[in-house]
């Protein structure tokens, strides 16, 4: 399930300083329950479009299950064969502060590159990307400032990701805890025109996912 969150309360099950000083309201929910995996949980909010992701046991009801494309040939690593959810470009998923971005995962590979969890641009400068790191590290950004986790999360097993952006501030959460934290510059956030891509390069199974504003 992925979720969206935009300014009123709806917190979620962890809070952090951030959610109780700046509460935030969901603007789009992707549940990826199995009777609809790609509807909207929230009024109005864009639906997502599966690419050969397939749904699966998940945190809470189902999710859906991606592998990495560039290891099911190792010898011709093939881009078409991506397993991935797509949500195109929607007014409502416009980069404000505040902005949060979680998820549930349950990794099954240590990426050979990187493992996108929800990523809104490629790459240094992206809008923003909530990423699992070769060697099993938990990583974010929000434009041109990262943040990553320095202890590696456990295979097979599932971790609430979060990435937060309040104020001057972007912190990085794993299971409820803090794990990274980084000053975000002055000024208004990055614009965006990018689709939102969930699961590009993972290799396990993500559910609940959520931005929140």
């Amino acid at each position: 399930m992925i979720l969206l969150t935009a300014g009123a309360a709806q917190a979620p099950p962890t809070e952090s300083a951030a959610d109780t000083a700046h509460p935030m309201q969901v603007v789009s929910r992707w549940s990826f329950e199995k009777e609809a995996p790609a509807a909207n949980a929230v009024a109005s909010g864009p639906a997502a479009r599966i690419e050969k992701a397939v749904v699966a046991e998940g945190h809470a009801g189902t999710a859906l299950r991606f592998e990495d494309w560039s290891v099911q040939d190792y010898l011709h690593p093939d881009p078409n064969r991506a397993t991935r959810v797509v949500v195109p470009h929607d007014s409502t998923l416009g980069v404000s502060y505040p902005l949060k971005i979680s998820a549930w995962i349950y990794p099954t590979a240590d990426p050979v590159y990187y493992g996108g969890i929800v990523e809104r641009g490629l790459g240094y400068g992206a809008a923003f990307r909530l990423v699992l790191l070769r060697g099993l590290r938990v990583g974010g950004s929000v434009g041109r400032v990262n943040v990553r986790s320095t202890a590696p999360i456990a295979l097979n097993a599932w971790h609430e990701v979060a990435l937060t952006a309040v104020g001057k501030t972007l912190t990085l959460t794993v299971d409820g805890v803090q794990a990274a934290v980084a000053d975000l510059p002055s000024g208004a956030p990055m614009a965006s025109s990018d689709a939102v891509v969930i699961g590009e390069r993972f290799s396990g199974t993500i559910d609940e996912v959520s931005i929140a504003r």
